[in-house]
């Protein structure tokens, strides 16, 4: 709760100072001091397919926790998915003028309000941390900090979203942290679908063309890791 409650405070100092584009401007220049592969390869730690095939494995070696984060993903996908359409911001390089941001990939085409990124990396590291030792919390929330500050540096969101993304994140993994952890009658079986589902759609991004070398990197970890949770699912946890 304390992470959520960082990170929302943080949102509402950008909200009341009007610091928002400034704030852009200067984070998003300063990293341009390291090259842009950098700030892709990092960004693809906020992807949901990669945090979804993630938690699988994590939740093939601990059946438990498979309904924890099976609510917490559907939870956080419906709100940026809803928070995107409501607030339907435009993100920086639409906004500002021509030759002030330096895109370093893909724009999306979606609203820039919250971070999808920056809402699944703080998801998985909320959940995944837990009430672990200080350390893990730490390097989580290093992870999430780096995450938010390269979707900056590529230039596709401002600081607001990803200070919100990562406050709604880091909420969603404390309110799925209530959910009793018990292997579900059917839980096996239903790993087995999800994890078919992610590598289904991996293969289908893959066959869409690889823009650059993160894109190329995140869905075959998927694939990876998807194989992975399949044989300890299959030998039993």
């Amino acid at each position: 709760m304390l992470l959520a409650a960082v990170w929302a405070g943080l949102t509402l100092l950008l909200l009341v100072s009007g610091a928002n584009q400034p704030v852009f401007l200067l984070l998003h220049h300063a990293s341009h001091a390291l090259p842009a592969v950098c700030w892709r390869l990092l960004s693809m730690a906020g992807e949901w397919t990669l945090v979804i095939a993630l938690l699988l494995w994590r939740a093939a070696l601990v059946p438990e926790k498979l309904p924890r984060y099976v609510l917490a993903v559907v939870a956080g996908i419906a709100a940026a998915i809803a928070l995107k359409a409501g607030f339907a911001v435009q993100r920086p390089p639409l906004v500002l003028p021509q030759g002030s941001v330096q895109l370093l990939d893909v724009l999306p085409g979606n609203g820039s309000f919250p971070s999808g990124h920056a809402m699944a990396v703080a998801l998985m590291c909320g959940l995944l941390a837990g009430r672990s030792h200080r350390g893990w919390q730490v390097a989580g929330l290093l992870l999430v900090a780096l995450v938010c500050l390269s979707r900056l540096a590529i230039g596709v969101h401002w600081p607001l979203d990803v200070c919100a993304g990562a406050a709604v994140g880091y909420l969603l993994a404390v309110v799925a942290s209530c959910v009793p952890a018990k292997r579900w009658p059917r839980g096996r079986q239903l790993l087995v679908l999800l994890l078919l589902l992610s590598v289904s759609v991996a293969l289908w991004k893959l066959r869409l063309g690889v823009p650059n070398e993160a894109y190329l990197g995140y869905n075959l970890m998927v694939l990876v890791l998807a194989l992975l949770a399949w044989r300890q699912n299959k030998n039993g946890a």
